[in-house]
């Protein structure tokens, strides 16, 4: 009896097994026909972006310091780069760079806005031969979160207001760049060259350098926010990173919660009661 039923059984669950594997190929391949398409429309999209705005600055009636034409630019680039991956984002900046729309030598009636752009996960990167040339790049009030310059010159630049929660500025050299109020705590910076930078008012919480940090300028960190920052450094090398002669820390916090030099000048304006009162 069991005999004769064996067969069956065995039909049986060969056809199961049968049926789970054709299930699972058949997800692999729907998964892959997805991925495909996917990457299709962001390559699609990205394309047209670009043709679109070349075309644009082609045209004879292109004119840089017209409002309307500038935000034309702006509605497209704000919503292609929500929609491409970060590689393109990169792509996407460093066209507009090139063609002088990103850039803070330009007046400031020229330059594009893009601030609240997405560049989360963006990565700048030079060669080991030579720096990524970014001078005068200006993308102030961008959201970035995970950005790394990794190589870069930067000089003139302009972040301020920008949102780089756990940023990485590495090998890099920076100069005469502003990163006025920006929010980047958990940055990280290692083997850079700060010259003249400006860093007020910016959340730099736990901010600590992965490596050597030469800054042969001032740098001016005055109202800014470095609770935690340095710790491990310090713990390290048993010195305060705050003594550095170029550091500027009027009224801002350090790591352990006290607070630079306070400028207290014009905290109480003198009125001359005492003198009106002595009348």
């Amino acid at each position: 009896m069991i005999l004769a039923a064996l067969p069956s059984i065995v039909f049986g669950v060969f056809t199961i097994i049968f049926t789970l594997q054709q299930n699972q190929a058949a997800r692999e391949n729907r998964k892959q026909d997805q991925q495909q398409a996917d990457e299709l429309s962001v390559r699609m999209t990205f394309e047209n972006y670009i043709n679109d705005i070349s075309t644009l600055l082609l045209n004879r009636k292109f004119n840089r310091s017209n409002p309307e034409h500038l935000l034309h630019i702006r509605v497209k680039t704000m919503t292609v780069l929500r929609h491409v991956d970060a590689n393109r984002k990169r792509d996407v900046i460093l066209f507009l760079y090139e063609s002088r729309l990103l850039r803070s030598d330009q007046p400031d009636n020229e330059r594009l806005s893009l601030v609240d752009g997405n560049l989360s996960d963006v990565h700048f990167i030079g060669t080991l031969s030579a720096l990524l040339q970014l001078s005068h790049l200006y993308i102030p009030g961008i959201y970035a979160p995970n950005i790394i310059f990794d190589r870069c010159q930067l000089d003139l630049a302009i972040f301020d207001g920008a949102f780089m929660p756990n940023a990485k500025i590495i090998d890099s050299a920076i100069f005469n760049t502003s990163f006025d109020r920006v929010y980047a705590p958990d940055l990280t910076m290692g083997d850079v060259i700060f010259y003249q930078n400006n860093f007020q008012g910016a959340i730099l919480h736990r901010m600590n350098f992965a490596s050597g940090i030469d800054i042969f300028g001032t740098v001016d960190m005055t109202n800014a926010d470095m609770l935690d920052s340095f710790t491990s450094q310090q713990t390290t090398i048993n010195v305060s990173v705050f003594a550095h002669p170029f550091l500027i820390l009027r009224n801002a916090r350090l790591s352990n919660a006290s607070f630079g030099p306070i400028n207290d000048s014009n905290l109480v304006i003198d009125g001359g009661a005492e003198e009106t009162v002595c009348k």
